[in-house]
């Protein structure tokens, strides 16, 4: 872009905070400003109440590309389309548009599955990658402990509850989707009613684990960059920022 470029907005995944981000904040260039989103642990975790949550929170008056990792795609969608004026593309990392899994999961006790610490050995497959080491478990683990056992159930029934004709159509928003080969917890097929539902998305596939922004940092912040490089320019009427922001 040939003038100001846009603030990346980093959004997180089904855990909800900045925590798992460092290898990305280390790749980014020193010339790109960022921020880092931390969602509300309390209240409901449905996307239409996240999304009115960030858009009451999140500064205004300046323009935003949105990175949104695996749970938080579907706000960004959201987002975008509340914000037309500002958000000048979307970046969906292992997203979805619908309940990736089967959405009678719902009917079953969420809670107690995430009061116990989770097995190392499903945090890599599902998740960080069979190949990952041991401190990048570790922090993974760590991270999901801090997180209420009831805020996850509630973000896990928000995931199966999720229809893709609830979805934005933005047409008139660029967009990129960067989807993880080797992702073991968004099938096949959940991948592919992403890209049929944003037709014209530039696609992207990296050979990661569902966390590709944490595993390969570099390779996902030099996609963007390319991505966001050749953005349009958006002309943005300056407000007032929010009372209270949620980022760091």
């Amino acid at each position: 872009m040939d003038t100001q470029s846009p603030i990346w907005t980093f959004l997180p995944g089904l855990h909800g905070t900045p925590e798992l981000f460092g290898g990305v904040k280390q790749a980014l260039p020193n010339t790109i400003e960022s921020e880092f989103v931390e969602l509300p642990t309390k209240g409901s975790q449905r996307y239409t109440t996240l999304s009115t949550w960030l858009d009451e929170h999140l500064p205004r008056g300046v323009e935003r590309v949105l990175i949104a990792e695996s749970f938080s795609g579907p706000i960004a969608l959201r987002l975008a389309a509340l914000r037309p004026d500002e958000v000048c593309g979307v970046v969906l990392v292992a997203s979805f548009c619908d309940a990736p899994i089967n959405p009678g999961i719902a009917l079953l006790p969420l809670r107690p599955l995430f009061m116990v610490k989770p097995p190392k050995a499903a945090l890599r497959h599902f998740l960080i990658g069979d190949d990952a080491e041991d401190a990048e478990v570790a922090d993974l683990s760590n991270v999901i402990q801090t997180i209420p056992s009831r805020t996850l159930a509630n973000r896990v029934r928000a995931v199966l509850e999720l229809q893709e004709q609830d979805n934005p159509t933005l047409a008139d928003v660029p967009m990129m989707i960067l989807q993880a080969q080797s992702d073991n917890l968004v099938p096949w097929d959940a991948q592919q009613r992403l890209e049929a539902c944003y037709p014209e998305a530039r696609v992207h596939w990296i050979e990661a684990p569902h966390l590709a922004m944490q595993r390969y940092p570099e390779k996902c912040v030099q996609m963007i960059q390319s991505f966001v490089e050749n953005l349009p320019v958006k002309q943005i009427l300056v407000g007032a920022s929010s009372k209270a922001d949620p980022t760091e």
